[in-house]
Protein backbone atom coordinates (compact mmCIF):
# COMPACT_ATOMS: atom_id res chain seq x y z
CA UNK A 1 0.00 0.00 0.00
CA UNK A 2 1.56 3.54 -0.77
CA UNK A 3 -1.48 5.84 -0.58
CA UNK A 4 -0.26 8.35 1.15
CA UNK A 5 -4.13 9.27 2.38
CA UNK A 6 -4.26 5.84 3.16
CA UNK A 7 -0.71 6.06 4.89
CA UNK A 8 -1.49 9.10 6.98
CA UNK A 9 -5.33 7.64 8.77
CA UNK A 10 -3.17 4.62 9.34
CA UNK A 11 -0.85 6.85 11.40
CA UNK A 12 -4.01 9.00 12.65
CA UNK A 13 -5.45 5.55 14.14
CA UNK A 14 -2.47 4.91 16.08
CA UNK A 15 -2.16 8.21 17.53
CA UNK A 16 -5.47 8.17 18.68
CA UNK A 17 -5.36 4.86 20.38
CA UNK A 18 -2.15 5.75 21.76
CA UNK A 19 -1.14 2.17 20.48
CA UNK A 20 2.31 1.22 21.16
CA UNK A 21 4.27 -1.17 18.25
CA UNK A 22 8.16 -1.87 18.09
CA UNK A 23 10.49 -0.75 15.60
CA UNK A 24 13.82 -2.25 15.06
CA UNK A 25 17.27 -1.42 12.99
CA UNK A 26 16.20 -2.57 9.51
CA UNK A 27 17.97 -5.88 8.83
CA UNK A 28 19.44 -6.71 12.06
CA UNK A 29 18.34 -8.97 15.32
CA UNK A 30 18.56 -6.70 18.30
CA UNK A 31 16.12 -6.20 20.65
CA UNK A 32 12.89 -3.91 19.27
CA UNK A 33 12.54 -0.86 20.69
CA UNK A 34 8.81 -0.28 22.13
CA UNK A 35 7.51 3.03 20.54
CA UNK A 36 3.74 5.10 20.23
CA UNK A 37 3.06 8.00 17.55
CA UNK A 38 3.15 11.40 19.55
CA UNK A 39 3.08 13.88 16.23
CA UNK A 40 2.57 13.66 12.66
CA UNK A 41 4.43 16.65 10.74
CA UNK A 42 3.11 16.67 7.46
CA UNK A 43 5.17 19.58 6.21
CA UNK A 44 8.00 18.62 7.02
CA UNK A 45 7.80 14.95 6.24
CA UNK A 46 8.17 13.69 9.53
CA UNK A 47 6.73 11.33 12.28
CA UNK A 48 7.45 12.02 16.05
CA UNK A 49 8.12 8.59 17.97
CA UNK A 50 7.92 8.39 21.95
CA UNK A 51 9.92 5.36 22.85
CA UNK A 52 10.23 3.27 26.02
CA UNK A 53 14.13 2.90 26.23
CA UNK A 54 16.44 5.66 24.29
CA UNK A 55 18.11 4.78 21.15
CA UNK A 56 22.10 4.09 21.09
CA UNK A 57 23.72 8.04 21.44
CA UNK A 58 26.20 7.22 18.43
CA UNK A 59 22.89 6.23 16.36
CA UNK A 60 23.40 8.66 12.78
CA UNK A 61 20.55 10.36 11.41
CA UNK A 62 19.63 8.26 8.01
CA UNK A 63 19.63 4.66 9.37
CA UNK A 64 16.94 2.71 8.62
CA UNK A 65 14.31 1.32 10.46
CA UNK A 66 11.28 -0.80 10.07
CA UNK A 67 7.50 -0.18 11.97
CA UNK A 68 5.57 -3.52 12.78
CA UNK A 69 2.09 -2.23 14.14
CA UNK A 70 -1.21 -3.96 14.27
CA UNK A 71 -4.58 -1.87 12.69
CA UNK A 72 -7.92 -4.21 12.98
CA UNK A 73 -6.96 -8.10 12.63
CA UNK A 74 -4.11 -7.07 9.90
CA UNK A 75 -0.34 -6.31 10.58
CA UNK A 76 1.73 -4.15 8.57
CA UNK A 77 5.31 -3.53 8.41
CA UNK A 78 6.72 -0.27 6.98
CA UNK A 79 10.10 1.37 6.60
CA UNK A 80 11.14 4.76 8.31
CA UNK A 81 14.77 6.93 8.80
CA UNK A 82 15.79 7.91 11.66
CA UNK A 83 16.38 11.62 11.23
CA UNK A 84 17.28 12.39 14.83
CA UNK A 85 16.55 13.45 18.98
CA UNK A 86 13.72 15.61 19.41
CA UNK A 87 13.81 15.24 23.71
CA UNK A 88 14.46 12.99 25.97
CA UNK A 89 12.87 9.55 24.50
CA UNK A 90 11.12 11.57 21.58
CA UNK A 91 12.91 11.14 18.25
CA UNK A 92 12.25 12.05 14.94
CA UNK A 93 11.57 9.72 11.81
CA UNK A 94 10.81 10.19 8.41
CA UNK A 95 6.85 9.26 7.13
CA UNK A 96 6.47 5.89 6.07
CA UNK A 97 6.24 6.15 2.51
CA UNK A 98 4.64 2.57 2.16
CA UNK A 99 2.60 -0.25 4.03
CA UNK A 100 3.32 -3.98 3.58
CA UNK A 101 0.99 -6.70 5.05
CA UNK A 102 2.99 -8.81 7.49
CA UNK A 103 2.19 -12.05 9.24
CA UNK A 104 5.17 -11.46 11.75
CA UNK A 105 4.66 -11.52 15.26
CA UNK A 106 4.29 -7.77 16.80
CA UNK A 107 6.98 -8.91 19.80
CA UNK A 108 9.24 -11.41 20.16
CA UNK A 109 8.12 -13.80 22.55
CA UNK A 110 10.73 -15.43 25.06
CA UNK A 111 10.32 -18.96 26.66
CA UNK A 112 9.80 -19.72 29.89
CA UNK A 113 10.40 -23.51 31.60
CA UNK A 114 8.44 -25.08 34.34
CA UNK A 115 11.09 -25.37 36.62
CA UNK A 116 11.78 -21.71 36.31
CA UNK A 117 8.74 -21.09 38.53
CA UNK A 118 7.23 -17.95 36.99
CA UNK A 119 3.37 -18.60 37.30
CA UNK A 120 0.03 -17.30 35.76
CA UNK A 121 -3.45 -16.64 37.72
CA UNK A 122 -6.33 -15.29 35.55
CA UNK A 123 -10.36 -14.51 36.50
CA UNK A 124 -12.71 -14.04 33.60
CA UNK A 125 -15.21 -11.32 33.70
CA UNK A 126 -18.80 -14.07 33.91
CA UNK A 127 -20.96 -14.38 36.85
CA UNK A 128 -20.13 -16.09 38.82
CA UNK A 129 -16.79 -16.57 37.00
CA UNK A 130 -14.18 -18.95 36.79
CA UNK A 131 -10.25 -18.71 38.17
CA UNK A 132 -7.45 -20.29 35.91
CA UNK A 133 -3.89 -20.94 36.88
CA UNK A 134 -0.47 -22.33 35.38
CA UNK A 135 2.40 -22.32 34.35
CA UNK A 136 3.73 -19.36 32.41
CA UNK A 137 4.79 -21.24 28.58
CA UNK A 138 5.97 -17.88 27.12
CA UNK A 139 5.86 -14.03 27.72
CA UNK A 140 6.35 -10.70 24.91
CA UNK A 141 5.10 -6.99 25.33
CA UNK A 142 1.88 -8.04 23.61
CA UNK A 143 0.99 -10.74 25.87
CA UNK A 144 1.83 -14.40 27.14
CA UNK A 145 0.72 -17.94 26.86
CA UNK A 146 -0.09 -20.34 29.95
CA UNK A 147 -0.94 -24.01 30.23
CA UNK A 148 -4.03 -24.31 31.80
CA UNK A 149 -3.24 -26.52 35.11
CA UNK A 150 -6.41 -25.47 37.13
CA UNK A 151 -9.93 -23.96 36.45
CA UNK A 152 -12.33 -23.31 39.46
CA UNK A 153 -15.67 -21.92 39.78
CA UNK A 154 -15.54 -18.77 42.10
CA UNK A 155 -18.57 -19.05 44.15
CA UNK A 156 -18.32 -23.24 45.05
CA UNK A 157 -14.79 -23.92 44.19
CA UNK A 158 -15.78 -26.97 42.09
CA UNK A 159 -12.37 -28.09 39.60
CA UNK A 160 -13.65 -28.01 36.20
CA UNK A 161 -12.32 -29.74 32.77
CA UNK A 162 -13.79 -27.31 29.86
CA UNK A 163 -11.74 -28.16 26.82
CA UNK A 164 -10.66 -25.47 24.18
CA UNK A 165 -14.02 -24.22 23.64
CA UNK A 166 -14.12 -22.44 26.88
CA UNK A 167 -11.29 -20.03 25.90
CA UNK A 168 -13.14 -18.03 22.95
CA UNK A 169 -11.29 -15.91 21.59
CA UNK A 170 -12.03 -12.42 23.16
CA UNK A 171 -13.17 -13.53 26.13
CA UNK A 172 -11.79 -11.17 28.33
CA UNK A 173 -10.00 -11.86 31.37
CA UNK A 174 -10.25 -8.45 33.99
CA UNK A 175 -7.91 -9.83 36.19
CA UNK A 176 -4.45 -11.22 34.77
CA UNK A 177 -1.70 -12.07 37.52
CA UNK A 178 2.30 -13.33 36.71
CA UNK A 179 3.87 -14.61 39.46
CA UNK A 180 7.71 -15.01 40.25
CA UNK A 181 8.89 -13.13 37.18
CA UNK A 182 12.57 -12.26 37.31
CA UNK A 183 13.53 -9.83 39.99
CA UNK A 184 9.80 -9.25 39.85
CA UNK A 185 7.23 -11.60 42.39
CA UNK A 186 4.10 -9.79 40.79
CA UNK A 187 3.00 -8.60 37.81
CA UNK A 188 -0.51 -7.54 37.88
CA UNK A 189 -2.85 -6.23 34.65
CA UNK A 190 -5.92 -7.38 32.05
CA UNK A 191 -5.81 -9.74 28.80
CA UNK A 192 -8.16 -11.04 26.57
CA UNK A 193 -8.34 -14.66 25.14
CA UNK A 194 -6.23 -14.22 21.81
CA UNK A 195 -6.21 -18.26 21.19
CA UNK A 196 -5.98 -21.70 22.74
CA UNK A 197 -4.60 -25.30 21.54
CA UNK A 198 -4.73 -28.42 23.25
CA UNK A 199 -1.70 -31.15 22.77
CA UNK A 200 -1.21 -33.98 24.69
CA UNK A 201 -3.68 -33.33 26.49
CA UNK A 202 -2.68 -30.56 27.72
CA UNK A 203 -4.70 -27.29 27.15
CA UNK A 204 -2.30 -23.63 26.60
CA UNK A 205 -4.22 -20.47 25.98
CA UNK A 206 -2.75 -17.36 24.63
CA UNK A 207 -3.80 -14.00 25.99
CA UNK A 208 -3.45 -10.43 24.76
CA UNK A 209 -2.29 -7.83 26.90
CA UNK A 210 -5.39 -4.60 27.45
CA UNK A 211 -4.63 -1.18 28.10
CA UNK A 212 -1.43 -1.87 30.42
CA UNK A 213 -0.35 1.24 31.96
CA UNK A 214 3.41 2.89 31.62
CA UNK A 215 4.37 1.05 35.04
CA UNK A 216 3.22 -2.44 33.51
CA UNK A 217 4.89 -1.78 30.22
CA UNK A 218 8.05 -1.19 31.70
CA UNK A 219 8.30 -3.95 34.26
CA UNK A 220 7.55 -6.12 31.05
CA UNK A 221 10.47 -4.05 29.21
CA UNK A 222 12.67 -5.05 32.52
CA UNK A 223 12.17 -8.69 32.56
CA UNK A 224 11.90 -9.19 28.31
CA UNK A 225 15.59 -7.23 28.86
CA UNK A 226 16.93 -9.30 31.30
CA UNK A 227 15.57 -12.55 28.94
CA UNK A 228 17.57 -11.35 26.22
CA UNK A 229 20.49 -10.91 28.11
CA UNK A 230 20.13 -14.89 29.38
CA UNK A 231 20.08 -15.67 25.69
CA UNK A 232 22.88 -13.89 25.05
CA UNK A 233 24.91 -15.00 27.96
CA UNK A 234 23.45 -18.56 27.11
CA UNK A 235 24.81 -18.10 23.55
CA UNK A 236 28.67 -17.86 24.66
CA UNK A 237 28.83 -20.59 26.89
CA UNK A 238 30.61 -23.57 26.38
CA UNK A 239 29.35 -26.90 25.75
CA UNK A 240 29.46 -29.17 28.48
CA UNK A 241 32.43 -31.64 29.26
CA UNK A 242 32.16 -35.35 27.72
CA UNK A 243 31.84 -38.12 29.93
CA UNK A 244 34.66 -40.23 30.92
CA UNK A 245 35.31 -43.21 28.34
CA UNK A 246 34.91 -46.52 30.56
CA UNK A 247 38.35 -47.68 31.57
CA UNK A 248 39.60 -44.02 30.89
CA UNK A 249 42.63 -43.24 33.38
CA UNK A 250 40.86 -40.48 35.89
CA UNK A 251 42.52 -36.85 35.49
CA UNK A 252 42.74 -33.82 38.03
CA UNK A 253 39.66 -31.54 37.23
CA UNK A 254 40.44 -28.32 35.46
CA UNK A 255 38.79 -24.91 36.43
CA UNK A 256 36.31 -23.13 34.38
CA UNK A 257 39.22 -20.61 32.92
CA UNK A 258 41.69 -23.37 31.65
CA UNK A 259 39.12 -25.60 30.65
CA UNK A 260 39.98 -26.97 26.89
CA UNK A 261 37.71 -28.12 23.85
CA UNK A 262 38.70 -31.40 21.86
CA UNK A 263 40.91 -29.25 19.70
CA UNK A 264 42.95 -27.71 22.32
CA UNK A 265 41.50 -24.30 22.76
CA UNK A 266 39.92 -21.87 25.52
CA UNK A 267 36.21 -22.75 25.36
CA UNK A 268 34.17 -19.53 24.92
CA UNK A 269 33.15 -20.08 28.53
CA UNK A 270 36.94 -20.34 29.44
CA UNK A 271 38.20 -17.16 27.65
CA UNK A 272 35.45 -15.37 29.33
CA UNK A 273 36.43 -16.00 32.43
CA UNK A 274 40.32 -15.69 31.92
CA UNK A 275 39.10 -12.04 30.66
CA UNK A 276 37.93 -11.06 33.57
CA UNK A 277 40.75 -12.86 36.23
CA UNK A 278 43.11 -10.74 34.05
CA UNK A 279 40.80 -7.34 34.13
CA UNK A 280 42.00 -4.40 36.17
CA UNK A 281 38.98 -2.64 38.22
CA UNK A 282 39.05 -0.20 40.83
CA UNK A 283 36.43 0.44 43.03
CA UNK A 284 35.41 3.78 44.50
CA UNK A 285 33.42 3.43 47.31
CA UNK A 286 33.79 3.91 51.22
CA UNK A 287 35.36 1.36 53.54
CA UNK A 288 32.37 -0.45 55.12
CA UNK A 289 30.77 -3.72 55.19
CA UNK A 290 29.09 -2.73 51.62
CA UNK A 291 32.53 -2.38 50.16
CA UNK A 292 33.36 -5.51 51.66
CA UNK A 293 30.22 -7.53 50.20
CA UNK A 294 30.84 -5.84 47.24
CA UNK A 295 34.21 -7.06 46.45
CA UNK A 296 33.30 -10.81 47.41
CA UNK A 297 30.52 -10.62 44.80
CA UNK A 298 33.21 -9.52 41.91
CA UNK A 299 35.14 -11.65 43.15
CA UNK A 300 33.09 -14.66 43.03
CA UNK A 301 32.06 -13.51 39.25
CA UNK A 302 35.52 -13.84 38.38
CA UNK A 303 36.93 -10.45 38.38
CA UNK A 304 39.96 -10.83 40.81
CA UNK A 305 42.18 -8.31 40.28
CA UNK A 306 40.11 -5.50 42.27
CA UNK A 307 41.72 -2.78 43.91
CA UNK A 308 39.81 0.07 45.89
CA UNK A 309 39.46 3.66 46.67
CA UNK A 310 38.15 5.81 49.43
CA UNK A 311 36.86 8.21 47.17
CA UNK A 312 37.08 9.31 43.54
CA UNK A 313 40.12 11.53 44.59
CA UNK A 314 41.79 8.34 45.48
CA UNK A 315 40.53 6.74 42.26
CA UNK A 316 41.93 9.50 40.33
CA UNK A 317 45.32 9.08 41.79
CA UNK A 318 45.38 5.34 41.84
CA UNK A 319 44.85 5.89 37.96
CA UNK A 320 47.41 8.77 37.69
CA UNK A 321 49.92 6.19 39.88
CA UNK A 322 49.47 3.46 37.35
CA UNK A 323 49.19 5.12 33.80
CA UNK A 324 49.14 2.33 31.13
CA UNK A 325 48.13 -0.21 33.71
CA UNK A 326 45.38 -0.59 35.83
CA UNK A 327 42.16 0.55 35.18
CA UNK A 328 40.14 -1.36 32.76
CA UNK A 329 36.91 -0.55 34.88
CA UNK A 330 36.01 2.04 37.57
CA UNK A 331 33.55 0.60 39.78
CA UNK A 332 31.32 4.11 41.50
CA UNK A 333 27.94 4.52 43.75
CA UNK A 334 26.32 7.19 42.25
CA UNK A 335 25.20 10.18 44.16
CA UNK A 336 22.08 10.99 45.03
CA UNK A 337 20.15 13.19 41.79
CA UNK A 338 22.37 13.43 38.75
CA UNK A 339 25.19 11.09 38.17
CA UNK A 340 28.70 13.47 38.31
CA UNK A 341 29.16 13.42 35.08
CA UNK A 342 31.75 16.64 34.82
CA UNK A 343 33.74 14.95 37.91
CA UNK A 344 33.83 11.50 35.85
CA UNK A 345 35.01 12.71 32.55
CA UNK A 346 37.64 14.77 34.31
CA UNK A 347 38.69 11.48 36.05
CA UNK A 348 38.73 9.84 33.10
CA UNK A 349 41.06 12.32 31.56
CA UNK A 350 42.68 10.66 27.96
CA UNK A 351 41.98 6.78 29.44
CA UNK A 352 39.96 5.71 26.76
CA UNK A 353 40.10 2.34 27.84
CA UNK A 354 38.65 3.38 31.17
CA UNK A 355 34.71 1.83 31.47
CA UNK A 356 32.91 3.72 34.30
CA UNK A 357 29.86 2.04 36.25
CA UNK A 358 27.60 3.80 37.91
CA UNK A 359 26.29 1.60 40.98
CA UNK A 360 22.13 2.31 41.62
CA UNK A 361 20.73 0.59 44.56
CA UNK A 362 17.05 1.37 44.14
CA UNK A 363 15.50 3.32 41.08
CA UNK A 364 17.22 2.83 37.68
CA UNK A 365 19.42 5.26 36.25
CA UNK A 366 18.96 6.79 33.11
CA UNK A 367 21.47 5.79 29.88
CA UNK A 368 24.00 8.45 29.62
CA UNK A 369 25.23 9.61 26.50
CA UNK A 370 28.61 8.35 27.12
CA UNK A 371 29.55 4.67 25.28
CA UNK A 372 32.02 4.05 28.34
CA UNK A 373 30.22 5.31 31.10
CA UNK A 374 26.58 3.51 32.51
CA UNK A 375 24.15 3.07 34.86
CA UNK A 376 24.59 -0.85 37.06
CA UNK A 377 22.66 -2.55 39.26
CA UNK A 378 24.00 -2.89 42.46
CA UNK A 379 25.82 -6.13 41.71
CA UNK A 380 24.01 -9.25 43.93
CA UNK A 381 25.21 -13.16 43.63
CA UNK A 382 21.46 -14.14 42.88
CA UNK A 383 21.32 -12.04 39.74
CA UNK A 384 23.89 -11.59 36.15
CA UNK A 385 22.25 -8.81 34.25
CA UNK A 386 24.94 -6.32 35.82
CA UNK A 387 27.71 -8.58 34.93
CA UNK A 388 26.97 -8.46 31.02
CA UNK A 389 27.28 -4.41 31.99
CA UNK A 390 30.44 -4.97 33.35
CA UNK A 391 31.51 -7.40 30.80
CA UNK A 392 30.27 -4.86 28.06
CA UNK A 393 32.33 -2.11 29.52
CA UNK A 394 35.36 -3.77 29.34
CA UNK A 395 34.96 -4.53 26.42
CA UNK A 396 34.43 -8.47 26.32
Amino acid sequence: MDDPAQIRKALLDLLQAEAEFPIKVEGTHTLPYTASVKHLDQENGLLHLRLIRPLPHEMAAGAPFEMLFALGDQRFEAPITFMGRESYLLYRFTLPTQMVQSDRRAHKRYPFRPREKAYVTAQDAGWPGYGLAGPLVNLSLGGLAFRVDRILRLDDHLRVTPGTGFFERGKELPQLKIRDLPKHPLFEGRGRVANAWERDGEITVGVQFMDLKDSELRLLQDVITIREQMQKASSVSGPSAPAPRPGAKAEVAQGPATRMDPAGALTPDALLRLRRRSAPVILALRPGTDREGLLAVLAGAGYLRLEVAASLDAARDLLRANQGAPGRLLLVEAAEGAPPLEELRALLGDRGDLGIALLHREAPLPETAEPFLRPVEWPAAAETAWLLVLDELAGF
